[in-house]
């Protein structure tokens, strides 16, 4: 006994010292959420995947930007064609410059301007096309075109289509990413009263082992004296054991419910946690039924069923036969300077210009029909799942109250239990004190008491995580910034 005695003051020296060093940190449910959100390496992962999310909707928008280019080359030209024949070598240089834009009106425009300058060589015989001698000339040119969709995608319609699909998927995303936030804090409440329930068992193991202690101590004292009934000592003595193994088992599952909690909220690794728990248990809250369509989860729903019709309606158009409205309008200018060659440019004395029609449609093959059924299937699925999700709420709805109902239930009959069970042990360490009880009636009471005592830390947090689940049911848990 002394050795042990030593032991343990040196054991608990130790682990004076090293939670002296380690971090401590208070944790209630409200600061427990706030790590969570600020700390824990899930939330942080759950929003870098939703911040990819960002990416779908700017490729839809990509194809409405301004875009130019710009190209500059230089030419050397010995080819012969009909309309010159010889042994010519022409240079030139050669500068085109463009501005494309599409617009969500079925609109496409395009401005372009160009520059060629060219330098001739040679004195062979020509075609008797040709009319000119000019060694040196520029030929200066732009125009402006514009496409109009008028069937099909008319005026748009399947553009601002798709604009839409992809914005409202983004909407739902952004959605379920504060669902997801809510469900990994209530995880993390979840570890959060595991973690209290295992110290409290764990304490009370040791407090069950220290009775049981005592108990033996008194035990062998009577024994000493004669005043035992056969088999007495043993008995408790392989009961204090067996408490001996609780404590071992407990620090264990203490341990381990705490390292996962450390983990989960990214704290340094010796971080030690105290536990800040309500002394008066809360009752249950009066709470009017959630109307479904008020939730996260539903609404989230909405909106893919919105995109699925816009992708119906923007599949839909395309497949329609396309016509276009196309014009251009452009003007010329060729001199031996290329001064007078801009001037002629600019002038406008040599403009060109074209209006008409274009009708253009795909087929030979059912692929076309075949992605509108599909878009068609996606989209009464997306409404299946939705009428699904209405009924499945107002039924966990209704079972997540009765689970908070039934905890409170339970938490209040087990706390009348352990009272009972309280004070029969009292009574009967007196009886027995006295010979007038049997040893095991005694253990008996006593093992009981123990187990009631974990029991009902068991239902505190029971009751608790019932309070959280229903509050994050309905999305109250984590409530979105307004």
């Amino acid at each position: 006994m002394v050795k042990r005695s030593i032991l343990s003051i040196i054991v608990s020296t130790l682990f004076v010292l090293n939670s002296a060093l380690a971090e401590k940190v208070g944790l209630t449910q409200n600061r427990m959420a706030e790590l969570i959100i600020q700390k824990s390496l899930n939330l942080k992962e759950a929003d870098l995947k939703y911040e990819q999310y960002r990416y779908a909707p700017f490729m839809v928008y990509g194809a409405y930007e301004w875009k130019w280019s710009v190209e500059s080359r230089y030419e050397v030209d010995k080819s012969e064609s009909l309309a010159l024949i010889g042994d010519y070598r022409f240079e030139r240089y050669r500068t085109t410059a463009s501005i494309t834009k599409s617009l969500l009106t079925g609109t496409a425009l395009t401005f372009d301007v160009s520059r060629v300058s060219q330098i001739r060589d040679g004195d062979s015989f020509a075609a008797a096309t040709t009319t000119t001698s000019n060694t040196q000339l520029t030929y200066d040119t732009w125009g402006v075109s514009i496409q109009q969709s008028l069937w099909g995608n008319s005026f748009g319609s399947a553009d601002r289509a798709r604009v839409r699909s992809a914005e409202n998927l983004y909407k739902s995303q952004m959605l379920m990413r504060s669902d997801e936030i809510q469900n990994l804090v209530l995880q993390g409440l979840r570890l959060y009263w595991d973690a209290y329930v295992a110290q409290e068992n764990f304490n009370e193991s040791m407090s069950a082992r220290d009775r049981y202690q005592k108990l033996v101590g008194s035990i062998q004292r009577k024994s000493s004296l004669g005043y035992t009934m056969p088999g007495e000592l043993n008995q408790v003595q392989a009961e204090y054991e067996a408490r001996q193994q609780s404590v071992k088992a407990g620090s264990q599952n203490y341990l381990k419910q705490l390292e996962t909690l450390v983990t989960f909220l990214n704290l340094p690794a010796k971080t030690e946690i105290q536990f800040e728990i309500p002394k008066a248990i809360p009752p249950i809250p009066k709470l009017a039924p959630k109307p479904a369509q008020e939730t996260r989860f539903i609404q989230s729903q909405d909106f893919k069923i919105k995109s699925a019709e816009d992708d119906l309606n923007r599949t839909d158009a395309v497949n329609r036969p396309n016509l276009d409205l196309i014009a251009r309008l452009s003007a010329t200018g060729v001199d031996e300077s290329s001064a007078e060659s801009l001037n002629e440019l600019t002038r406008g004395s040599h403009p060109n210009a074209y209006v008409g029609l274009r009708l253009s449609h795909a087929f030979g093959s059912d692929v076309r029909k075949e992605e509108f059924l599909n878009k068609k299937a996606s989209l009464e699925l997306e409404k299946v799942k939705q009428q699904r999700n209405f009924l499945e709420f107002e039924d966990r709805q209704r079972q997540a109250q009765r689970k908070v109902e039934v905890a409170f239930q339970l938490l209040e009959s087990i706390g009348k239990q352990k009272g009972f069970w309280e004070k029969a042990l009292n009574e009967l360490n007196r009886s027995y004190t006295q010979g007038r009880t049997d040893i095991r009636n005694l253990i008996e009471v006593m093992n009981s008491y123990n187990s009631m005592e974990v029991q009902y830390s068991r239902a505190v947090g029971d009751y608790f995580i019932a309070l959280n689940e229903w509050a994050a049911l309905r999305d109250e848990l984590i409530k979105d910034e307004k």
